[in-house]
């Protein structure tokens, strides 16, 4: 049973500046000191089609981080890069999980279990042993005004990102993500400070975190507004079932 006790009784007022859509009658609302759940009680609520945002830290990863910084700019040195989303940015190929370098090679365990971890929290009873994961992955570097445009990964179960290297002190919304509403009818009236009413979310990722997203949500993010780099790894994933033996 959940049941919502806090203050304020309900007293409905005609209102004289608002019309009715489709005939009946429209009343205004407001409140006066009296509890409220002393008419009703609400017995459950269900959270439908509802869109996790999994933020995941990675341990030790300080170590890890600067192995990415000198394979990345390996990289670099060798290939032009990919343009996809990214604006004035390096977008690597989409090889990241067939990389040979150990700090590549670490990463991709770390984001599997991840993976495996946010599909556990989501569906406890997920049997893994039917399917097979497959993945892809790439290195995005966003230098001063560098961005990616608003975008989704169709044809995925999982999307993410793992944050390498942040510029510190970042002005106003530099370098975040932000995430769109997938929902049709976004522009209805909302509720004051509900998360489900929101039609964007902006986050500010920290360096050593991981991103774990459904694929359907789009997001982009804001241009780096500093000298320093951004240096971030994307990957999508998604199951495959295995055939029988």
């Amino acid at each position: 049973m959940f049941r919502l006790i806090s203050s304020g009784a309900i007293r409905c007022v005609p209102s004289q500046n608002c019309k009715p859509l489709f005939g009946g009658r429209f009343e205004r609302v407001s409140f006066h000191g009296e509890k409220i759940g002393m008419e009703t009680i609400i017995k459950e609520i269900t959270p439908l089609f509802f869109s996790p945002l999994i933020v995941v830290e990675v341990p030790n990863s300080a170590d890890l981080n600067r192995k990415l910084l000198d394979e990345t700019a390996s990289m670099r040195r060798l290939s032009p890069g990919l343009q996809l989303s990214n604006q004035n940015g390096w977008h690597s190929a989409l090889d990241f999980f067939e990389r040979a370098e150990p700090g590549c090679v670490d990463l991709a365990r770390r984001i599997i279990d991840a993976i495996r971890q946010a599909t556990q929290a989501i569906s406890p009873g997920f049997d893994f042993s039917t399917v097979g994961l497959q993945c892809e992955g790439w290195i995005n570097v966003n230098g001063k005004g560098g961005f990616n445009t608003p975008h989704d990964h169709p044809g995925w179960a999982w999307s993410g990102t793992y944050y390498v290297q942040l510029p510190e002190n970042p002005p106003q919304r530099s370098g975040c993500i932000e995430f769109l509403d997938s929902r049709t009818n976004v522009r209805c009236i909302t509720v004051d400070g509900a998360s489900c009413f929101m039609s964007k979310y902006t986050h500010r990722p920290v360096s050593g975190t991981m991103l774990l997203f459904p694929s359907y949500l789009r997001h982009w993010v804001y241009p780096n507004e500093q000298d320093e780099e951004r240096v971030s790894i994307a990957f999508n994933a998604r199951f495959a079932r295995l055939a029988k033996k």
